[in-house]
């Protein structure tokens, strides 16, 4: 046989992960690590199973049309060419748009972070909001929309790059990078035997949790407590970067006591400038800060960050006080013994971990879904980024940097939808500054609109590759509004749940099977230098198309060429590259990629501020309150998790396996070898209370519903909590779908989030 080895990366998580692909005869036959590649020292199962996923027997191979009715049973399939099937789909939303509005058509896009789409996604976007629609499904609310958005109402980008390569200490929260980003895991190792110190938050004694410095074991749901009680520790003790938080934050800034808003030199005097805020001085003096300049117009040296007076204004006098005494005030009964009650997190490790913080040169952190999937998602992490910020960390080195290594174009489409399709996003007025902005919308919301109408009918729904049923609650919902819809695409590798109430069904490419551009792997602050095009290593199995070919495809039916660069993939990947100055036929002779000349620029605030509305880091955030939502991370005692029903005294969380990215990978060999049931972590002593075995059968019972799963006994385990894996669907021994227990009538003002990680439940033998 002729053997090839193809420099590559691996699309299918978020660790993107350099790699050698072997191919021979064509035939992609394995999947070898690339150490000199910044992200490619190991490879998981998942990239190692990659030659089974790619010539799995039950892929799709060509175009298929429904010709039984919804709900009849099994559905049965008629082959179609691509023709006929992308003529019907463009003329299909043609005639929605130009009869109904393009809002009506929906689309359903997995998400990046744990699936091929990661090289594809941009051309997915572009092409919808070209298209006219404001809503795509992207369960980004339960993903990545906290740590990458939420994020922005305090440092005004996203959690940024952490430089565990210089960082004394690592902050890792509600993410587990063993199972969930291989290359990230492999920087943190890395860091550790160079003496780095971790903290871990987490109610699972994972791998990290082991060997971290300080384990905090918290109680799912509660996570918001416990950064207000870090925070209350590091402000009683003054832990903090007193000069970074007095010049670089909004900290010092007055806050008026009648309205909330800061105070403006136009509150003083109508003929004074609206954009100058005032902060407090010494001896009852104020100081100004130009907003739009992003400048202090008086030294911050003289900024006082506790002080409280009376203001003289036209109407009177204000009492205001500085964002700083807020926060003192929002975190003052967040003692010690306080959130030891409520998180199970001792006092003693509460102020240990406080003071490896505060004492720390450089700290590195990272948040994701065990922060990100509940109720009080946004504001916990607004809680984190105040507490992060109070370190004075971010942006500096072995700290939090955001950006990227090179300048580089963004092909998703923002600039191509008009503001009054903006105005129409599904859930916009209920959540006015949620992921509703970017046009991502909840599964929820759309379900309701399919059903009910409101606001508006939805008739038709595009899916690439989301299978809502498995990856979302409301499955008893979901079902009846896909079985209510006009028309139904849905394209993916294999026919999966959610597939079986489509239309008309569509075979992907595997990112094996096609180009793939990449700029920057960000494990690493170097990694981000990285700017790889991966070649396809394989040919497509029978007719599969990627996903990009697919929108290309149908934005020439749909008269868009001009919209998707001509429909020309190399002239919109120039586009990408352009600004960095990176040659496409170049980097195309460099299947291993091209490092860009420059570097992520760290503390790229001194010289242009952060980009806030205010040009600092807003501990107090008033985009937050002219939304309606508390501008400090307030948690009162009734958004804490009450178990309520004495029937559900568990805590029901989830988390990832590394054998599979969410919903996928089940019909995998090499992968259901390592994890062939799906399992629920109980501690030891709960489940001997319980008369519960190792590798028993239990059942999973909530106020919502029950599945069933096989108990794993964990030593050291938050004895009040069991965590399920999400993903798994129906199978001849029950229900295995833990999305049918969760129920979404409560959820996350902001950003739409529901209680994944914290639903109360009993689990009993089966």
């Amino acid at each position: 046989m002729a053997e090839t080895r193809k420099a590559a990366y691996c699309a299918q998580c978020r660790s993107r992960c350099g790699c050698v692909a072997v191919v021979e005869d064509g035939r992609l036959t394995a999947v070898e690590p690339m150490p000199d590649h910044p992200s490619g020292r190991a490879l998981c199962p998942k990239g190692k199973a990659s030659p089974e996923l790619v010539h799995h027997p039950d892929r799709l191979t060509h175009p298929l049309r429904r010709v039984s009715p919804k709900g009849a049973g099994r559905t049965e399939w008629r082959r179609i060419s691509w023709d006929e099937a992308l003529d019907e789909i463009a003329a299909r939303m043609a005639d929605v748009r130009d009869e109904h509005g393009a809002e009506q058509t929906v689309f359903s896009v997995t998400t990046p972070s744990g699936t091929h789409l990661s090289d594809g996604i941009a051309w997915i976007e572009r092409f919808i909001r070209g298209y006219g629609s404001p809503n795509i499904i992207y369960s980004t609310e339960i993903c990545n929309w906290h740590k990458d958005f939420a994020s922005r109402f305090t440092y005004g980008s996203d959690i940024g790059t952490p430089d565990f390569a210089h960082a004394d200490c690592a902050l890792i929260w509600g993410h587990n990078p063993a199972t969930t980003w291989l290359a990230r895991s492999m920087e943190i190792r890395a860091a550790r035997e160079r003496g780095m110190k971790t903290i871990v938050v987490d109610p699972r004694r994972t791998l990290y949790a082991k060997r971290a410095d300080q384990w905090l074991r918290v109680k799912p749901g509660t996570d918001q407590a416990l950064a207000l009680g870090l925070i209350h520790l590091i402000l009683r003790d003054e832990g903090f970067d007193a000069a970074f938080v007095r010049e670089w934050t909004n900290a010092a800034f007055l806050v008026r006591a009648d309205n909330g808003r800061l105070l403006r030199q136009a509150d003083l005097d109508p003929a004074g400038r609206a954009e100058v805020i005032l902060a407090a001085g010494a001896d009852g003096a104020m100081l100004a800060y130009d907003a739009a300049a992003k400048r202090w117009l008086d030294s911050p040296d003289g900024a006082a960050l506790s002080a409280s007076l009376d203001v003289a204004t036209p109407d009177g006098m204000v009492r205001c006080r500085t964002a700083f005494d807020g926060l003192g005030e929002t975190v003052r009964d967040w003692t010690p013994s306080r959130v030891e009650a409520v998180t199970g997190v001792p006092a003693a490790t509460l102020a240990e971990t406080a003071a490896l913080l505060a004492g720390s040169g450089s700290v590195a952190y990272y948040v994701w879904n065990g922060v990100g999937q509940s109720v009080t998602a946004t504001q916990t992490d607004r809680a984190i980024s105040i507490l992060y910020s109070l370190l004075g960390h971010y942006g500096a080195r072995g700290g939090n940097v955001p950006g990227q290594a090179a300048a580089f174009n963004d092909i998703s489409g923002h600039d191509l939808l008009a503001d009054e399709q903006r105005g129409k996003t599904l859930g916009i007025d209920a959540r006015p500054v949620g992921p509703g902005r970017q046009n991502w919308v909840t599964a929820r919301d759309t379900y309701r609109a399919i059903l009910d109408g409101a606001p508006y009918p939805v008739r038709m729904l595009v899916s690439f590759g989301g299978n809502l049923l498995s990856a979302q609650p409301d499955t008893a919902l979901a079902r009846r509004a896909l079985a209510a819809l006009d028309f139904h695409v849905h394209a993916d590798f294999f026919l999966n749940a959610s597939a079986e109430y489509a239309d008309i069904v569509l075979p992907v490419a595997t990112a094996w099977e096609r180009e793939g551009l990449r700029t920057g792997f960000d494990a690493s602050l170097e990694g981000l230098r990285r700017v790889q095009l991966r070649q396809a290593v394989a040919e497509p199995v029978g007719e599969a198309r990627s996903d990009t070919d697919i929108v290309m495809g149908l934005s020439r039916r749909l008269g868009m060429s001009d919209v998707m660069f001509g429909c020309d993939a190399d002239a919109g990947h120039r586009h990408v590259l352009a600004p960095s100055g990176i040659d496409l036929d170049e980097l195309r002779k460099h299947p291993e990629g091209l490092d860009v000349a420059g570097a992520v620029t760290e503390k790229a605030y001194l010289e242009r501020g952060f980009p806030t509305p205010g040009g600092r880091i807003e501990i107090y955030s008033e985009t937050l309150l002219a939304h309606g939502q508390a501008a400090l991370p307030e948690l009162a005692e009734s958004d804490l998790p009450s178990a309520g029903d004495p029937r559900f005294p568990l805590r029901l969380s989830c988390a990832k396996t590394v054998a599979y990215c969410h919903s996928q990978g089940r019909n995998i060999p090499a992968l259901r070898r390592l994890a062939p049931d799906p399992v629920i972590e109980i501690a030891a002593e709960t489940a001997a209370g319980r008369g519960i075995e190792a590798d028993a059968w239990v059942e999973i019972e909530t106020g919502t519903g029950r599945f069933r799963a096989k108990a794993k006994l964990v030593e050291g385990q938050e004895p009040e909590s069991v965590v399920a894996q999400h993903g798994w669907t129906q199978a001849d021994s029950g229900d295995w779908n833990m999305n049918a227990a969760v129920s979404t009538a409560a959820a996350d003002p902001v950003s739409g989030s529901i209680p994944l990680r914290c639903t109360w439940c009993e689990v009993r033998p089966v």
